[in-house]
């Protein structure tokens, strides 16, 4: 790459990663949101994202209003990097202000597995769970500038925001290689762990057939492997986003018991309708293709 490319990749990680998504630091969050999602009608925001995005998006869902669906998709993203700079910056009150909750946390006083998914923004679910009590060790994969983007500051962003989940789920983040016996360990310690299943199998050595979109696919079977392993129940939780208002529900289900031999359907089941309610707030329709191939 050349220099001037570089530069230009480095400034458009400085905008969408930091200076933009800080705006909402010094603002009341109803204020704040309706800024942010004025600034993402602009659509050279997050290009590099939101049209591989929709390119993946419009062969599994319907979209009616592309430019609309574009226009979210970007909003999340904003909204998303902004929550790293607000959690920085306050308490867990300001969560409470503007948070609805359907579900309450169970098993606060003992070990579970915890799964969420690249959906909306979750952070704050993670702050969420540690505000009632557990602490948990959070799956992780390791930043480096390729998987930023190519960008220096891209990478110390992914860096900072690492640090700050590790800061908030009150563990150290599990790491590969030995991800297994961390996270069994951990368990065994009574303390959660939790981590994504969404990532595409081609990804990961826990590829399980399952039935996504009508089609034959994989989805990762690992949290479930470890649940099983350390006999402890599953807990699966999202965080939506009101693209009118920027408000939160936080969703909690379970828990599940680890063997029950279609929980991984379900769980990919249930991830399925998070994308036909809201396709606009997945953050990995690019990588779509990886479900349907074979596992790594």
């Amino acid at each position: 790459m050349g220099l001037l490319a570089q530069i230009r990749l480095e400034l458009r990680s400085l905008v969408e990663l930091y200076l933009l998504p800080a705006l909402a630091v010094p603002l009341p969050w109803p204020l704040a949101y309706r800024l942010l999602r004025w600034l993402a009608r602009y659509p050279g925001l997050y290009e590099e994202e939101w049209r591989p995005a929709l390119a993946q998006a419009r062969r599994f869902v319907p979209i009616d209003d592309e430019r609309d669906w574009a226009w979210r998709f970007r909003t999340t993203r904003l909204v998303d990097h902004a929550d790293f700079w607000l959690s920085r910056t306050r308490s867990h009150r300001w969560a409470r202000r503007h948070f609805d909750r359907n579900g309450d946390w169970p098993l606060t006083g003992t070990a579970a597995v915890g799964v969420f998914f690249h959906w909306c923004a979750g952070l704050w679910a993670v702050r969420d769970l540690r505000a009632h009590g557990p602490t948990s060790a959070v799956l992780a994969r390791r930043p480096s500038a390729r998987s930023m983007g190519g960008a220096w500051l891209g990478y110390w962003y992914g860096r900072m925001r690492l640090g700050e989940l590790a800061r908030i789920s009150g563990r150290p983040l599990i790491y590969a290689p030995g991800t297994v016996q961390r996270a069994r360990d951990d368990l065994a310690a009574g303390i959660w762990v939790i981590g994504t299943p969404d990532v595409p199998p081609t990804e990961t050595r826990y590829g399980v057939p399952v039935t996504l979109f009508g089609q034959p696919a994989h989805f990762a079977e690992g949290l479930l492997l470890i649940a099983r392993r350390a006999q402890v129940p599953i807990v699966v939780f999202t965080l939506a986003l009101d693209f009118a208002t920027g408000r939160r529900e936080l969703r909690i289900h379970g828990p599940f018991a680890a063997e029950e031999p279609q929980l991984l359907q379900w769980v990919a089941d249930y991830w399925q309708s998070l994308l036909r309610e809201k396709s606009w707030g997945f953050t990995l329709w690019p990588m779509m293709p990886g479900y349907f191939a074979a596992p790594a």
